[in-house]
């Protein structure tokens, strides 16, 4: 797998965001890559039962998707996950496979890079969860974290499923 350089081509503010971005994605991509479904689909904590690499990139994609269409855009939120079932996407993930789930998170990944690309970054959201009235900048960096956060643990379920370190 080819990666993504963390090193912009410009250094205005969007190129860097956006390659960022670009890199802690591909980063969750790489440490799901190459799992069998087995080891793709192992939760190794007892205290985090859906915590498995494939349930946790497919998490990632639905966190992106919502965050744009509900949040900045005012659309309908339609990830899986509910007050009922607020873990609904992690599920979902069981029922992927590895290839699957790589598929559609490097689907979704692209569309968020493509709308962050163009969308003006201080607009103000038009819908979501929250009170306050962030921007398209916050937003963008929201998903740096979240992604990169994230990596760690996905880090960690790697190396416990098959002993594979590194970025």
């Amino acid at each position: 797998m080819a990666r993504t350089d963390d090193i912009p081509q410009a250094y205005d503010e969007r190129s860097v965001l956006l390659q960022v971005l670009h890199y802690a994605q591909d980063t969750a991509v790489m440490k799901v890559s190459g799992l069998s479904e087995e080891l793709g689909h192992r939760a190794p904590l007892a205290g985090s039962p859906l915590m498995s690499p494939v349930n946790l990139l497919n998490h990632l994609r639905w966190v992106e998707r919502s965050w744009i269409n509900a949040d900045l855009f005012g659309g309908e939120d339609d990830a899986p996950w509910s007050e009922e079932d607020p873990d609904a996407e992690f599920r979902q993930g069981e029922s992927l496979t590895v290839a699957e789930v790589i598929d559609l998170y490097e689907q979704e990944a692209a569309r968020t890079r493509a709308v962050f690309a163009e969308v003006d970054l201080d607009m103000v959201r038009r819908g979501g969860r929250i009170e306050h009235p962030v921007t398209a900048r916050w937003i963008l960096q929201h998903l740096i974290e979240e992604t990169a956060r994230h990596n760690g643990h996905l880090d960690i379920l790697r190396e416990l499923a098959d002993g594979s370190t590194g970025d």
